[in-house]
């Protein structure tokens, strides 16, 4: 049943993806072209809507996609050896440094302490699990809060938190989230991407690397949203020497 389920969805987002990629792309340039050139504010306001509206589908579909391959065994994580997880926590973060300053939300990052090199297919967990993490966070933090990304090692594990100071998480959701196809019974005011796929979509990529991912802590004040993750996967080769 599910393999046929992610067969329609295959083919359907495949049948989508190239006219969205067209209409995205057609939007950019009267985009550009709007902003270099005397026009009503209005239409301009609309062609960015267009944009906005484009990129949030392609999103989507691109997540469908992982999806389906990742079920099906044929999306592998590709893990790499990097030596400044701090760094790239920085940099992943910085993706956002405008959504927050423009929603007067605080976004930190707190690697205070020694980090080790991790095996770890980075480009996939940043795109599928901590930009899908911190862009939950910013969108339920209301104006003033604080959304925090924090790193730490425990023995052979690191553990990466995502907390904000948004409405909290009910006990009886805080499994649900993460469940596929889920948010249309989630009854809290705060519930994630509007597709029900991005939590989802993340646990398939922790779990791929052999991690968890869960909701660790959560109140009327914020939640926390814990992943776990081994140094490194079973036979990866030594770190080069620095």
């Amino acid at each position: 049943m599910l393999e046929r389920q992610n067969a329609s969805l295959s083919i359907v987002t495949h049948d989508l993806k190239s006219p969205m990629v067209a209409i995205i792309g057609c939007s950019r340039f009267l985009l550009r072209d709007m902003k270099n050139k005397p026009h009503d504010p209005n239409w301009l306001l609309m062609v960015e809507r267009m944009v906005n509206a484009g990129e949030g589908m392609l999103v989507l579909i691109e997540t469908i996609l992982a999806m389906g391959k990742m079920e099906a065994g044929k999306e592998h994580v590709e893990p790499a050896w990097t030596a400044d997880l701090a760094d790239e926590l920085l940099e992943t973060a910085r993706i956002f440094q405008y959504e927050a300053a423009a929603k007067n939300i605080r976004l930190t990052v707190d690697t205070s302490t020694p980090l080790p090199h991790v095996f770890w297919d980075m480009m996939r967990l940043r795109h599928h699990v901590f930009n899908n993490l911190i862009s939950n966070a910013l969108k339920f933090t209301p104006a003033g809060g604080t959304v925090t990304l924090s790193a730490r090692q425990r023995e052979n594990k690191v553990e990466i938190r995502v907390a904000d100071t948004g409405p909290g998480i009910a006990p009886e959701e805080r499994e649900k989230i993460f469940c596929r196809f889920e948010q249309g019974s989630v009854a809290s005011n705060r519930v994630f991407n509007g597709s029900g796929l991005g939590l989802y979509n993340a646990r398939l990529f922790v779990n791929q690397h052999g991690g968890t991912i869960a909701v660790e802590n959560s109140t009327e004040q914020g939640a926390v949203i814990l992943i776990t993750l081994p140094l490194e996967k079973t036979g990866a080769p030594a770190p080069a020497a620095a």
